[in-house]
């Protein structure tokens, strides 16, 4: 063989064993890319979800069409038609500057907030000082795809307090009424006292002494005072028997050999 048909020989090689290397490479990417992604875990997607909320600056951790309970959307007032970044960037203005924690939500977080179990894609709660968000995180698409909030209320309107009613001043009160005594009743008529009374006969009465002398020159004798005429009654004769009773009259008296007054 010569020299020139050994170059053409080593030419031939070279181009030969580059060719199969190029099939093999293409044989080993085909292969890669028939092989399916490994899918995000729980635990990974945990920390995703807490990177995101601290550093406020990864707004890929939401779906383009996450969605927003629509109690939640209204206490952020959020319009209908606000995307996945306006949601985001509300989502961290509620929760910066709080201490930031990612558990599996409870069964009553998740009926509160209206999420839906689906597999593939489990539900944890971001706890950010008082405040509580459910987040459902698709595992499959490595992203968010609802948010909620257990408890939360939607409120048309600001309510605004009545006013306080006007306090009336009392009326002055009424004056007593003057205590009415109670009326005594009329004293009981006295029980007659029956009394017996016995005849007796009348005593003479004692003369009264005549009146002294008085000097003729010191007093000057009074005339005599008229003297009213008795009339003389009847003298009355007993007509009937002697009756004691409780009261005596002139007759009676007669009629039990006594005198009369």
């Amino acid at each position: 063989m010569g020299p020139q048909q050994a170059r053409l020989f080593c030419a031939i090689v070279q181009l030969m064993t580059r060719t199969i290397l190029l099939l093999l490479a293409l044989s080993a990417a085909h292969a890669l890319a028939q092989q399916p992604t490994p899918k995000t875990s729980e635990q990974q997607a945990r920390t995703y979800i807490a990177s995101a909320f601290m550093t406020g600056a990864a707004p890929m951790i939401l779906s383009e069409d996450v969605v927003v309970q629509p109690e939640l959307r209204q206490r952020l007032a959020l319009p209908d038609d606000a995307n996945s970044r306006t949601v985001y960037q509300a989502l961290v203005n509620l929760t910066r500057g709080k201490l930031l924690q990612v558990r599996p939500a409870i069964r009553d977080e998740v009926l509160k907030s209206q999420a839906l179990g689906t597999p593939g894609k489990p539900i944890f709660a971001l706890e950010a000082g008082d405040t509580t968000l459910v987040l459902q995180y698709d595992l499959e698409r490595d992203n968010i795809a609802f948010v909620g909030q257990p408890g939360v209320t939607a409120v048309a309107a600001p309510v605004t307090a009545p006013a306080a009613p006007e306090r009336v001043p009392d009326p002055p009160p009424a004056p007593a009424a003057p205590p009415i005594a109670a009326a005594e009743p009329p004293p009981k008529p006295a029980a007659p006292v029956l009394q017996t009374v016995e005849p007796q006969v009348p005593r003479a009465a004692k003369p009264s002494p005549p009146p002294a002398p008085v000097a003729a020159a010191a007093v000057r004798p009074a005339p005599p005072a008229p003297q009213p005429q008795q009339r003389t009654e009847p003298r009355l004769r007993p007509n009937g028997e002697c009756v004691i009773k409780p009261v005596m009259s002139d007759q009676d008296l007669v009629n039990c050999g006594a005198t009369a007054r």
